[in-house]
């Protein structure tokens, strides 16, 4: 039954996190944008099992500075060069321009075109709550 229940709760959570990333993704398509600067961009694997791109960029909105670090609400995979693909268009210095959520300004991307992996957490999800029923029932 402890089984069931985490299964239960995992699906339910991956289901929910794949609704979010679809509604953001389409939202981020209707955000008003403003030039923004790139401070940091760059694959940070000083340890190999927590590999991740870095990317910062500065932006101002309604006078107040703010720090983003999405490029989108798109995932950008497990290996070094699907990550250095992630930032490449975003050197450091360069200016980009940055979609910002006008009801959280801190929410940003710098691509708002870019297609989520929603689906991808749905089939988690829906893969969870399947075995959870299954559990429950056998």
């Amino acid at each position: 039954m402890v089984f069931a229940a985490f299964s239960l709760l995992a699906g339910a959570a991956l289901v929910w996190l794949s609704v979010w990333l679809k509604l953001r993704s389409q939202q981020c398509r209707q955000w008003p944008s403003v030039m923004g600067r790139v401070t940091e961009s760059r694959v940070d694997d000083a340890r190999l099992e927590t590999t991740k791109p870095i990317l910062r960029y500065h932006y101002e909105v309604g006078g107040q500075i703010y720090v983003g670090f999405r490029a989108s609400f798109s995932g950008y995979g497990v290996s070094r060069a699907a990550m250095e693909s992630v930032i490449k268009p975003y050197p450091q210095g360069s200016r980009v321009r940055v979609y910002y959520n006008p009801r959280h300004p801190a929410s940003a991307v710098l691509d708002n075109t870019a297609p989520s992996d929603w689906p991808y957490w749905l089939s988690f999800g829906v893969g969870f709550l399947v075995l959870a029923v299954y559990l429950v029932l056998r």
